[in-house]
Order: C-alpha cells, then structure tokens, then sequence
C-alpha cells in the first residue's frame, strides 16, 4: 500500500482520530489507491511507490509519495465519512456510542463533506503538476507519459480541474457552474475531446487537433501552437457547455492563428480545411460563412 496506515493519514487529516488498532480504515484506503492508480498515475507510479524503502535510506520518491498518500487519505476520508459511526444491527442501523467525545452536529459534518472534494481536487492537480513537470524528457517519471491515464488526461489539452473550473465559470459561458467536483471533470474529458473534434474540424481538420495534443503531451510546443491551443480549449468547453456559438467563433479564432503561421500546423495545411470554409470576423465574432 502507498499509504500504510491511520498514523500517515494523520498527518494530511488531523481530525481523523482513530486508534492504531483501528483496521476499519483499511478498506477505504485500498480504494482510494485503486481510484487514484486508475484515474491518474497508472500501475508503474503504483509500482514504484509501493516498493520498500530501507530505513537507513533516502527516499528518492518523498515528494510523490507524500502527494499521492495526501489524495488517498483525502479519498478514503470522504468515502468514509458517511458511514463511519454507522453500525448495522440485528434492529437495523445505529450510531455508534462514544463517552469520550460530544457527536458533531450534522451542519459540521455537512460542512467537512462539501471541503473534502475541494481539497482534493486541488491536491490532485498538484499531484498533476508534480508529474508534468518531472516526467519531460528523461525525468524521473517519464514513463508516466506512456500510461493511458496520461493519455486520458492530455486528451483535450486541459489536465487541470483548476482550469477546467476557471473555463466553465468565465464570462462567456451561458450557465455557470461554481463548484467543480474532480469526478464530474474527469468524466468531462474525453467528453471535451470529442466536441473539440467535431465543432472544430471543419475549420482546422481533426488531423491538426490530434497533432497539437501529440506535440501537448510531448512538451513540443511553438508559442504560435500555444496560442491556437487557447482558443481549441475555449471551443471545447464551450461545446461541452451546448454554447455552439461561442464555440464556433472559437474555431475560427484558432484557424485564423493557423493562418497565419500554415508552415507551423502541417497537418492543417494539408487537409481540406485549408482552403475551406472562407470564414469572416468581426471584432473577434463569427459573421459570414461562404
């Protein structure tokens, strides 16, 4: 196990106060691992972490280790929650007695249960992050880039829920959505993916918007790349979000990059989408099709 015990735990939830003995946790901690090896680092990270580390040595993975335990005791805490002093009986469902402490009131535990998926989305996205950064090139991690979870997250250009969140509650957008849980991002991904492809490849082909996420996960990006990645990002949410006209204007915004720059999207200027559709904008909208 990556995160061996209650007492690691403890050290990301102080008020998760349970003896050593408690083995009740143990369950929601394997989950937790199997959700985050499934969804974000992949089965080598896994391999790696769950390796003994002699006590006389360095721990050449502190910094992973610590943020992936950090995510798995986040996990298992709101998994647990619900259930913890629940006990079924021969007469059905009770709550378990303590003398020692008071019941906290359901507003707090109301309160804990709304901020758990907030942190955890956060410290997912530093564990995110983390793994970007060391895995280029020859880094430490780099075979993480050849795991489907790399793969699923890099799909549409936006591995982050931070960014997710930031585009569906900008100002274009027709319905807000405050409140970003991790799972309804990650299950947004392929979803943005494929909108992307299909609003956007008329205007600058599917075989471009597939070379830029190739050159994405490969951290080979031009600076003329990034900006045409920009508006893809915008014309992804937007069509996640049904906003088809902002996400129109999006397409267009990221060909008339390409255009600007065809030797630089070799893809694009290859395919039909080259010479058609001649589009117009006017102050950035999308007025004429011909």
């Amino acid at each position: 196990m990556i995160l061996k015990n209650i007492t690691q735990a403890q050290k990301f939830l102080p008020s998760l106060n349970l003896t050593l003995e408690n083995s009740r946790f143990d369950d929601f901690f394997s989950r937790a691992q199997e959700w985050l090896v499934s969804h974000i680092v992949g089965s080598s990270i896994e391999d790696v972490l769950e390796a003994d580390v002699n006590i006389t040595d360095v721990d050449i993975h502190k910094e992973l280790r610590t943020k992936c335990q950090r995510v798995i005791a986040e996990k298992a805490m709101l998994d647990a929650i619900p259930e913890m002093d629940m006990q079924l009986t021969e007469a059905g469902f009770a709550v378990q007695d303590n003398d020692d402490f008071s019941p906290a009131s359901a507003q707090r535990v109301d309160r804990l249960l709304a901020k758990m998926p907030e942190r955890i989305a956060a410290d997912v996205d530093a564990l995110v992050r983390f793994l970007m950064k060391t895995s280029i090139g020859n880094g430490a991690y780099g075979h993480w880039r050849s795991s489907e979870q790399f793969k699923y997250l890099t799909e549409a250009f936006m591995p982050l829920c931070e960014e997710y969140s930031a585009y569906i509650n900008s100002d274009f957008l027709l319905e807000k959505k405050p409140s970003v849980n991790y799972d309804d991002f990650y299950a947004a991904i392929p979803l943005m993916g494929r909108e992307l492809r299909s609003v956007a490849d008329y205007y600058v082909s599917r075989a471009e918007i597939d070379r830029l996420v190739e050159l994405y996960r490969d951290n080979d990006l031009l600076e003329i790349h990034r900006k045409a990645i920009v508006s893809l990002k915008d014309c992804a949410v937007a069509a996640l979000r049904y906003d088809m006209s902002r996400a129109r204007n999006a397409a267009v915004q990221a060909r008339e990059v390409m255009l600007s720059d065809p030797d630089s999207f070799i893809a694009f200027k290859a395919s039909s989408a080259f010479n058609s559709p001649t589009v117009n904008l006017d102050g950035g909208k999308l007025v004429n099709m011909l």
